[in-house]
């Protein structure tokens, strides 16, 4: 609906329910009640539906150039599958690339993204990678996946030279 609405909701068994509200509630209290009541009215009268679709219409080019990009620009290896909706890729790279360890390289090329360690709990995802194509532009993400291609190269040079 919108990102910064901050809403979800889930299906799940009722004791998983209970330990993910405790933990929701350990972290800010409550949810804006506000946001609730707008959220509420705009499913109850059909308007998600739309809003979904026109997202997707939103959306769809963006994701293209960034995953035609990042077949152009990134080097052999790595896996990404084109997304089915939402605003973000996943990338997965050779596993003696750690992103996390890459991060600072990339933003010296001016592009971002956030490491797959964080989305792990158990420390995996070292590898892989979260990159967002809603914000920028067209040409921004031709631009961005070409640099973050570029970086990429670089790390497997050193990590050669390393080995």
């Amino acid at each position: 609906m919108s990102p910064g609405f901050r809403l979800a909701w889930c299906v799940a068994n009722p004791e998983l329910t209970r330990k993910m509200i405790i933990c929701k509630q350990a972290l800010d209290l409550c949810t804006n009640t506000f946001t609730q009541f707008i959220a509420n009215e705009f499913i109850r009268v059909g308007s998600m539906d739309l809003q979904i679709m026109k997202i997707c219409e939103m959306y769809k080019p963006k994701r293209d150039i960034m995953i035609d990009s990042i077949e152009k620009y990134f080097p052999e290896g790595y896996v990404c599958h084109k997304p089915k909706g939402g605003m973000f890729a996943w990338v997965t790279l050779t596993e003696e690339i750690e992103t996390k360890f890459m991060f600072l390289d990339a933003i010296k090329e001016k592009v971002a993204y956030v490491h797959g360690k964080a989305f792990y709990v158990d420390g995996g995802g070292a590898n892989s990678m979260r990159l967002n194509f809603s914000y920028s532009t067209n040409d921004q993400l031709d631009e961005g996946m070409k640099r973050l291609g570029y970086v990429i190269k670089e790390k497997l040079q050193k990590n050669k030279v390393v080995l």
